[in-house]
């Protein structure tokens, strides 16, 4: 056994919410060896292994991370399936989907995000579907280390909770996202770390990305529901309207 098994089994233990101490007790070794089994410092006896499989409802083939790459296959598979299914607004068929492969791959943290997606598509149907979308983002928090990942999940938790209509607890999801300076494309655009015709795709991303961005936040400033006029200053909504003609004309 390697390392693949102590991560392997730390994120089942998390995902299923147990503790050192619970997980130890089910299989009758102390809470220091299922320390140690995480730190990758020693293993469990092979004979337990299927009594570890058992009690996470996985093979003894995940457990050990054998053939990672063809569940990576599959997994991103999946995912692209289900992403097919959202945006032809087929998000019922997509959380059938993504429940059944959470079975199979129960430590993906992708097809969890892809889950929570899905489920908030339905939330018009089945408004229970936030509450269950926000839980799966929590765990995805709590045992994820990719970094883009934690961002996207950390953004839809704002939106979630905006739409339950707390404004407190989403502006603090918000508040915990990276500042603009610090994202992917501003950097990779001004870096220096690009040339040629790999430097010119990225600008041209980034200038109809920050032109779009733009567009949406003048037309907060052209509508009189949101800001008064005393309230823009130094803009104007008429400054603002002319500006954004010339953003659309630009983007298209």
């Amino acid at each position: 056994m390697d390392n693949r098994f102590s991560n392997i089994f730390k994120e089942l233990r998390k995902l299923q919410e147990l503790t050192q101490e619970q997980v130890a007790e089910m299989l009758g070794v102390t809470s220091q060896a299922i320390s140690k089994w995480e730190c990758g410092t020693s293993y469990p006896d092979i004979e337990m292994l299927p009594i570890i499989a058992n009690i996470f409802k996985v093979s003894t083939d995940y457990l050990l991370g054998v053939d990672i790459s063809k569940q990576e296959k599959d997994i991103f598979e999946i995912i692209e399936k289900a992403k097919a299914f959202c945006d032809n607004s087929k998000y019922n068929d997509a959380v059938i989907l993504l429940r059944n492969a959470l079975i199979q791959y129960p430590s993906s943290c992708e097809i969890m995000y892809w889950l929570a997606w899905s489920l908030r598509g339905t939330i018009r149907q089945h408004p229970e579907h936030e509450h269950e979308a926000i839980n799966i983002y929590r765990r995805i928090l709590n045992i994820s280390k990719n970094s883009e990942l934690i961002c996207k999940v950390t953004r839809d938790l704002a939106y979630c909770y905006y739409t339950l209509g707390d404004v407190q607890t989403a502006k603090a999801y918000i508040d915990m996202l990276p500042s603009f300076e610090v994202c992917r494309e501003y950097n990779l655009g001004r870096s220096n770390v690009l040339t040629g015709k790999d430097l010119a795709d990225v600008l041209q991303k980034n200038i109809r990305m920050y032109a779009t961005a733009i567009q949406e936040c003048l037309e907060y400033f052209v509508n009189e529901n949101i800001l008064k006029e005393d309230e823009m200053f130094p803009y104007s909504t008429q400054m603002a309207t002319k500006h954004l003609e010339n953003i659309k004309e630009f983007l298209d």
